[in-house]
């Protein structure tokens, strides 16, 4: 199964295919090729917009095809007992792990703004402590 994932590209194309983006199983831009002929049509302006197209088609693509990959150890997965049938009051792995992180098909969480910085902040204990982010120039 990890050998079919690493060998996994998807292609995206946008503006009338002049526009072409790769992308591995994860969904990662591993390559992005324009043509030539993209400005006869396309105003450059638009071509960040074309990207982001192409490199969302070939995701979305990426997480269907992970997703056919997958659906066999998922069920084969589903006939387990949870450890929670096994040992009274024990939790499942599954129940502890931060919502979201095994949703291939779900869209990256992006920050209201991509310039605050969402790392812990470290303050020293003489300071007082703000409510101010850290903002990135």
């Amino acid at each position: 199964m990890r050998e079919k994932q690493a060998a996994l590209k998807l292609t995206g194309h946008a503006a009338d295919g002049t526009v072409e983006v790769i992308v591995n199983a994860r969904g990662q831009v591993i390559e992005t090729t324009i043509d030539k002929s993209f400005l006869d049509d396309h105003d450059f302006e638009d071509l960040g917009h074309y990207i982001t197209e192409a490199a969302g088609a070939a995701a979305k693509d990426a997480a269907q095809r992970v997703a056919e990959l997958m659906a066999p150890i998922n069920e084969r997965h589903k006939k387990f007992p949870s450890f929670s049938d096994i040992v009274d009051g024990m939790p499942d792995p599954a129940d502890l792990m931060p919502p979201g992180l095994d949703d291939f098909a779900a869209a990256p969480r992006r920050q209201k703004d991509p310039f605050v910085s969402t790392a812990p902040r470290i303050y020293d204990n003489s300071a007082e402590e703000t409510d101010f982010p850290t903002v990135r120039r």
